[in-house]
């Protein structure tokens, strides 16, 4: 019976890790290996962690200072050693059949990556989430001509289908050879999952199949909270992407590229717009200097703003971030909603 590794990086989430160890340990696949990363906790995550350890010996427990999810799934990286990787996120949990279900496809298939979905959980609501992509099983053909279109970005400039890394089991070889971009605290999972299915020679696709719960009621995660520096991780972030994809031999990246860039300016650009936190003159100021940045600027230039697959409301919005226009009545429409 093959070995899964389950790395669960964990930072500050007393409230929701026994639920979620709780999901991991009883699953009815048992050869498991459970690697609880304790990013310097300060609340009762790491002791409740040990208390895990204490009961099940495919736990095992480390404890780090405080260095980001990244640096934190990295570590769990280096000692896995399971057949099969994957990842869990402190404040989610998941279906007791999960990884069942999934290493069936495995065995059925030898996929070096399988991919589930998963169900958001809000406050009052719960919705399936799911990837417009086809399901079941891809070859290594079939990945470059349906999969490689976008790898990175959708063509509507959304996030790629594997950005969900805990919905992927990933086969040790690939998994092992990667590394999340230490530092970065936004959107690390892309380049990961953008890395995996690059590496990967088949894949399978589990559509519908809703196998994770991930928690969207956690106002405390990094998802969920402003940061000023997020510009800089994402600048750091498509550099590597860069350097990793601008060459490719297998799939010319390029305008995928510059629309990774354009996603990237799009949400750093709409958190400035969305906080409170920043008064507007100097909101004004750090929007103009991202979009004042050479490569944005050289971004704009080559992309065709008209042919993108967006709402013409976006499209405006596009037009005025190329030519710095109209930047203060958008950051007033913001203030009044």
């Amino acid at each position: 019976m093959k070995k899964i590794s389950i790395i669960v990086p964990v930072y500050q989430a007393e409230k929701y890790i026994s639920k979620c160890i709780e999901s991991i340990v009883n699953q009815t696949y048992k050869n498991l290996e459970i690697i609880l990363v304790d990013d310097g906790s300060t609340d009762r995550s790491g002791e409740i962690c040990d208390e895990y350890g204490k009961k099940d010996n495919r736990i095992v427990v480390v404890h780090n200072k405080n260095k980001g999810v990244s640096v934190a799934r990295n570590c769990g990286l280096d000692i896995a050693t399971g057949d099969y990787i994957t990842f869990v996120d402190s404040d989610d949990y998941i279906d007791l059949q999960m990884y069942s279900e999934m290493m069936k496809v495995v065995e059925k298939y030898s996929c070096d990556v399988v991919m589930c979905d998963c169900i958001k959980e809000f406050e009052k609501k719960s919705e399936k989430y799911t990837h417009e992509i086809r399901e079941g099983f891809y070859d290594e053909e079939q990945l470059n001509q349906e999969y490689y279109p976008q790898l990175l970005i959708t063509p509507n400039i959304e996030y790629p289908a594997a950005i969900s890394n805990c919905l992927c089991l990933i086969r040790n070889e690939i998994g092992k050879k990667i590394r999340y971009v230490e530092g970065v605290r936004h959107s690390e999972d892309l380049l990961f999952g953008a890395q995996i299915m690059y590496m990967a020679k088949s894949f399978y696709y589990m559509k519908g199949q809703c196998l994770y719960y991930y928690n969207c009621c956690n106002v405390n995660s990094v998802t969920h909270t402003f940061h000023e520096d997020k510009w800089e991780d994402y600048k750091k972030l498509y550099g590597k992407a860069y350097y990793y994809f601008k060459n490719s031999k297998k799939y010319n990246f390029e305008e995928q590229l510059y629309l990774l860039l354009l996603f990237f300016v799009y949400n750093a650009v709409g958190d400035i717009l969305e906080t409170k936190i920043i008064n507007k003159n100097d909101k004004k100021k750090i929007i103009k200097d991202i979009l004042s940045e050479h490569i944005v600027c050289k971004m704009f230039q080559e992309i065709k703003i008209s042919k993108l697959k967006i709402s013409k409301k976006l499209m405006i919005q596009t037009y005025l971030y190329k030519y710095h226009r109209g930047i203060g009545a958008l950051i007033s429409w913001h203030q009044r909603k």
